[in-house]
């Protein structure tokens, strides 16, 4: 985490000191937790000897542990909820123009591969705020020397390349709670050029910053060791099946076979070691001066030892991550819901965490739009009135959670109640309300009554007509 005032910052010189340090610190780690989500691990660089087997088996533990723990917490779409219906038509409609769903969804799932990520907020040319996820590798946050640790600026750098991949400039933009500052540089050796300052028209720092957890670490990123070990071990069991299929074949009691081979397949004259390996190689046969005896000869491998080890290696980079390896032999059978999800109690609490910080960031963005909307508008919207509801994506039963929904009637206002149903019977509780109180109208024949009158607090209900 970097501490600075924004004055420092925003000084060129101390900038292009604060991008080199950047890259030299976090952009080999942020590349290397890539590489391996894209199942391009340590062991594919791994060299051997010449003519010796060299299987590289690499493993998508990465991927597996990222996109499980993403799918469970952000699997099912974040729930928007305002009372106020214009507040509400507003946000929903910017909130769709951005694809929220498929934007939270990467968020999430960057956050969870590199610790941290970041959503940029700007105006577009026809006045419409939109948003854009950010990689771990193109923003440097910037945090305030007091004891509020408050976000200061943050720095977004990218650069510009010909066909060739040629670096042609370098560029970097500092976001502070009012402007945007532009830098510009030819190439890495150069320092930093103050180019232009724009407004940006926004109320805050119009970057939002997502953080996996508080030390802003990957969900994988603990277990590489783990990972590398396991990919070893089963690129070694490769070696070793490959080792035994090329297997040479001993034959004791001849002696000169070697040079009557050697003379049959003339490939070398007497004494050529080099050869005369080479030979061997090739025909696999080897023959030896003593008491006549043919066998193979093979490595003797502990197989028991050798399998144990892997399972302890899987078992233990599926335990640290709190990911739960489903193919397991433990989530075999017909399980409860309640033994299923004692099951994925470490994965729970891993969204806990994610949910915690990112609630944080959504209500910055949720302050964000609302800012914005009171400009253009004209309106003084509360961006407290909105709140967010996630749910796990997870296979619950639709049965029991009804069941359990009218165990809470006279115990829980109605609306409370609908809250408690999955979203895909009810995705708005209050809107699901306004529906029973209308069919109910038609059912009185008052269907001319304003149905959001009723839903006021001191609204008062219409006598029920007598048929």
């Amino acid at each position: 985490m970097y501490r600075f005032s924004k004055e420092q910052v925003t000084d060129p010189k101390f900038l292009t000191k604060l991008v080199m340090q950047f890259k030299s610190e976090q952009i080999p780690r942020y590349h290397k937790l890539e590489k391996y989500y894209q199942v391009k691990n340590e062991i594919l660089s791994r060299t051997m000897d010449n003519g010796k087997p060299n299987n590289r088996l690499a493993h998508g533990f990465a991927k597996y542990i990222s996109n499980m723990a993403t799918s469970y917490f952000m699997g099912k779409p974040v729930r928007y909820m305002v009372e106020d219906e214009e507040f509400k038509s507003a946000l929903n409609g910017i909130l769709n123009k951005n694809y929220i769903n498929s934007l939270n969804f990467e968020l999430a799932k960057e956050s969870s591969k590199k610790g941290i990520s970041a959503e940029l907020i700007y105006v577009d040319e026809q006045a419409d705020l939109r948003s854009k996820k950010m990689a771990a590798e193109e923003f440097i946050p910037v945090y305030g020397v007091t004891v509020d640790e408050f976000l200061e600026c943050v720095v977004r750098i990218w650069a510009d390349y010909d066909i060739n991949g040629k670096l042609l400039c370098e560029h970097a933009a500092v976001y502070t709670d009012r402007d945007i500052i532009y830098y510009w540089r030819e190439d890495e050796s150069k320092t930093f050029r103050l180019v232009d300052a724009a407004a940006h028209g926004l109320d805050d720092i119009p970057v939002v910053l997502y953080w996996n957890n508080e030390e802003c670490i990957g969900d994988y990123e603990d277990e590489i060791p783990l990972i590398d070990a396991y990919d070893k071990a089963q690129s070694d069991t490769g070696n070793d099946m490959e080792y035994f299929t090329d297997a040479y074949l001993c034959i004791a009691g001849a002696s000169g076979g070697l040079e009557d081979m050697a003379s049959v397949d003339g490939d070398w004259a007497d004494g050529d070691s080099d050869n005369m390996v080479r030979n061997l190689r090739k025909n696999r046969i080897l023959f030896l001066d003593e008491k006549g005896q043919a066998e193979w000869l093979v490595k003797n491998i502990n197989d028991t030892a050798v399998e144990n080890y892997k399972n302890r290696l899987y078992d233990n980079i599926f335990f640290l991550s709190q990911v739960p390896a489903l193919s397991d032999s433990s989530f075999a059978g017909n399980l409860t819901g309640i033994a299923i999800k004692y099951k994925l109690i470490g994965l729970e609490e891993l969204a806990i965490m994610k949910e915690n910080r990112f609630e944080a960031a959504q209500r910055k963005k949720t302050r964000i739009i609302a800012g914005f909307l009171n400009r253009k508008m004209n309106k003084n919207f509360d961006p407290d009135q909105v709140s967010r509801k996630y749910e796990r994506n997870f296979i619950e039963n639709v049965a029991d959670m009804i069941e359990n929904a009218r165990n809470l009637e006279g115990v829980v206002s109605h609306e409370t109640i609908l809250e408690q149903l999955p979203n895909s019977i009810v995705e708005d509780a209050r809107n699901e309300m306004k529906k029973i109180k209308k069919e109910m109208l038609e059912e009185q024949g008052l269907s001319k009554v304003d149905i959001s009158k009723m839903m006021e607090e001191d609204y008062e209900e219409p006598p029920v007509l007598e048929p």
